[in-house]
């Protein structure tokens, strides 16, 4: 009897949203799902964080060249900055040992600061996710900070952003419209911080507002030069403190494809910008002027050349335009195609069949993933990629493919790359997009450079990727799939529990 309650319950409630799912808004604001020309470069560079472990001494290595270029980057701006950051905060979730984590968001923020007292005249936009503020008013000091310096920090109007949870996001809808809100007490602070140990609680506001589970995610710098074109630096790295022992991957580039980066940000901080809310401090018409002098001060993009052919070159994509891109370089792998993945999290279905296509073509694919262990020091349970490696290595018999897991320590293996090598491709795709629904189908925020013919760039990823693959560096920073593989009971329920969590969009991935 109870279960006919609860099936009824249940059809009642998706009844009452059917307006929703009608009529949910999907365009997608300006300066997404972007898809530009090659360009060409002058300047492109691997960017690389990592942390190694000597398992017999205990010994710890950590590397941060993303960040320190980051730094460095924001010094020798000369026109502009644009900083566009996911996670940009002190929290160490349940990681104890807080002097292992070097503090990045205090770091970033003091040389923001620093360029705005050096240089009053440059133009410094600030752009990052709400989640930074806990959806509510838990922003770090730093943000007051600087915004105190007249640099303006817009906080993402995911508002505007499709909805990603499919089970949340219509009961949500419904009971906003049709529950008198004097009947919801959103003030009230009775949620555990799942962020901070040490911090405040949330309101069930903040807690409506999270399980949306949508986000600005990329992880994006533009700077501008006076006699040289503006850089760009895209990557999976984040300035968050909790993250400050996560390997990334990343690359900054010289040239024209800054330019069209810089136009996309503005386009978010404009859309975002216009509703106030989104604005730390009272600094409304300094990010319309900032975002105006940028404006000025960078082509407008249709003037933008295009790459000659044969050169090196490099592409922007953001949002559904990083999946379209990673299922054709799939789709173009044959025998005699080496296809290399370092992925933090795969779940995408598409390009989960890609890769079972591309295999049984006969392309050699190896992919180094994370086994989905940790999340700022809580344990997880491998979802997903423990069943996704289980399910491309069946094919061993019939094709050429392996899967090692990194072997990481309490951190993550964050990077998100693909990596292409054939009679007719030469290709590196990397940035902030997981291969997952929410990171590929217009849900989140994402960006990605695409670089094709860039053979010296391309050769420093192979020897990074081969040092990991085969533990060359005198580190076990890599492990065989044997170490981590799921079967019998324990990989159904997870494959089940995956393909459940990726269709609704009701999972943190």
């Amino acid at each position: 009897m109870r279960t006919i309650k609860w099936i009824l319950l249940g059809a009642l409630l998706g009844v009452a949203a059917l307006p929703y799912l009608l009529f949910q808004q999907q365009e997608l604001p300006a300066g997404t799902r972007l898809s530009s020309l090659d360009f060409e470069y002058s300047e492109a560079r691997l960017l690389v964080d990592r942390t190694m472990w000597d398992d017999a001494t205990g010994e710890v290595v950590r590397s941060h060249e993303i960040f320190d270029t980051i730094l460095r980057e924001i010094e020798l701006a000369e026109t502009f900055v644009i900083a566009d950051f996911f996670l940009w905060n002190p929290w160490r979730g349940a990681v104890e040992s807080s002097g292992e984590l070097r503090a990045l968001a205090q770091e970033l923020a003091e040389a923001l600061i620093r360029k705005r007292i050096q240089s009053p005249d440059i133009p410094i936009l600030v752009i990052t996710d709400p989640i930074n503020r806990i959806y509510g008013d838990h922003a770090s000091d730093y943000y007051a900070r600087l915004a105190g310096a007249g640099i303006p920090v817009v906080f993402t109007d995911l508002s505007q952003l499709p909805d990603s949870n499919r089970i949340y996001a219509p009961q949500a809808w419904f009971w906003g419209q049709y529950l008198p809100a004097e009947k919801i007490d959103s003030d009230l602070a009775l949620i555990p911080n799942p962020f901070d140990q040490s911090g405040e609680k949330l309101t069930l506001a903040q807690l409506g507002r999270l399980l949306y589970f949508k986000a600005n995610h990329r992880k994006v710098l533009v700077t501008g030069r006076q006699s040289t074109a503006p850089r760009v630096l895209v990557g999976s790295f984040n300035p968050a403190d909790g993250s400050a022992n996560h390997s990334n991957v990343g690359a900054l580039v010289e040239g024209a494809v800054a330019i069209y980066a810089a136009h996309s940000e503005l386009d978010i901080a404009e859309w975002s910008s216009s509703n106030l809310q989104q604005v730390a401090g009272e600094l409304s018409q300094q990010i319309a002027q900032a975002i105006a002098t940028i404006r000025l001060r960078v082509p407008a993009v249709a003037s933008l050349p295009r790459a000659r052919e044969g050169a090196p070159r490099v592409a922007w994509r953001s949002e559904g335009a990083i999946q379209q891109e990673l299922r054709e370089q799939l789709n173009q792998a044959v025998a005699g195609t080496r296809v290399d993945a370092a992925v933090f999290y795969f779940s995408d279905r598409r390009i989960v069949k890609a890769f079972i296509e591309a295999i049984q073509r006969g392309a050699e694919v190896r992919l180094l993933l994370d086994a989905n262990r940790d999340a700022f020091g809580r344990e997880k349970n491998g979802i997903p990629n423990r069943a996704v490696a289980a399910e491309l290595m069946a094919l061993a018999g019939v094709g050429n493919v392996e899967v090692r897991w990194a072997a990481t320590h309490g951190e993550q293996y964050h990077a998100k790359v693909l990596r292409v090598v054939g009679e007719r491709q030469d290709v590196l795709f990397l940035g902030s997009a997981n291969w997952t629904r929410r990171n590929l189908d217009d849900l989140n925020l994402e960006a990605n450079l695409l670089f094709q013919d860039a053979s010296d760039l391309g050769r420093d990823f192979d020897a990074y990727f081969e040092a990991l693959w085969a533990n060359a560096n005198g580190y076990v920073e890599s492990l065989p799939y044997e170490d981590w593989a799921e079967s019998g009971w324990s990989l159904r329920w997870k494959t089940w529990l995956y393909r459940f969590q990726e269709w609704s969009g009701a999972s943190t991935f």
